[in-house]
């Protein structure tokens, strides 16, 4: 059985991030890739680390979206707003109009939500840094799993820089801001605190105090007007 066009896997992530087990339907097996009418499972996207977990007792080794309907944000950036997700499960025997249970790997999830969270008070702390200094906040890639999280901003930001954002970073993680996720019309989702809004298609915590950790900020060079900034909250 084959999806048409306009199909898409229901992403029970974006209501409720917090779910960790649910039933679904395969609607499609191709050798070891199954899809679903609809996942827990959060594919690698936006720099966030894909889940884990199983599917009728089998193990989830890969997660991939394909068929992806983007939306254009005010960056000038693409979102994925629709896709279908397949599920890699090796050895399953799993054929379409199966109802399977879904389980998810919660500690990995929730590491990489509060962590999402705090990537995002990263960014927030930066650009505020940036533009007291009437500099373009402007990114060029990031990478959340764990405990860890780091941001790739296209400025020279001095190490002599780091303790003021990661005072700020932990100011808004301790003013235990609520959090939440707002859809627009056309699909794309925008994270909001307070004051705060950045487009996101991730998994987050509705409150920064969730966040926890012990923060830290550290930084790297990659290059004339390129800067890596890294920030962790282990335990």
């Amino acid at each position: 059985m084959t999806t048409s066009p306009d199909d898409h896997t229901e992403l029970l992530y974006n209501d409720d991030p917090y779910m960790t087990r649910a039933t679904a339907t395969v609607t499609e097996v191709s050798g070891e890739d199954v899809v679903l009418d609809r996942t827990l499972f959060y594919p690698e996207g936006g720099g966030q680390a894909a889940d884990t977990g199983r599917v009728a007792g089998h193990q989830v080794a890969g997660l991939r979206r394909e068929r992806v309907r983007l939306e254009q944000v005010g960056t000038g950036a693409a979102v994925p707003v629709a896709a279908v997700v397949m599920h890699t499960l090796p050895g399953h025997d799993l054929d379409v109009g199966d109802v399977v249970d879904l389980e998810l790997d919660w500690q990995r999830r929730y590491d990489n939500m509060r962590t999402h969270t705090l990537a995002h008070l990263l960014y927030i702390a930066v650009s505020e840094h940036l533009q007291s200094r009437d500099l373009p906040v402007v990114t060029r890639g990031c990478q959340i799993e764990g405990e860890a999280a780091r941001f790739d901003f296209s400025a020279d930001i001095g190490a002599q820089s780091l303790p003021e954002i990661e005072t700020r970073v932990r100011q808004l993680r301790d003013a235990a801001l609520d959090a939440h996720i707002e859809r627009q019309d056309s699909g794309l989702r925008l994270w909001r605190a307070a004051e705060f809004s950045i487009p996101c298609g991730g998994t987050h915590v509705t409150s920064t105090s969730e966040i926890g950790g012990d923060l830290h900020v550290r930084r790297r060079r990659k290059g004339r007007g390129l800067t890596r900034l890294y920030v962790s909250r282990h335990a």
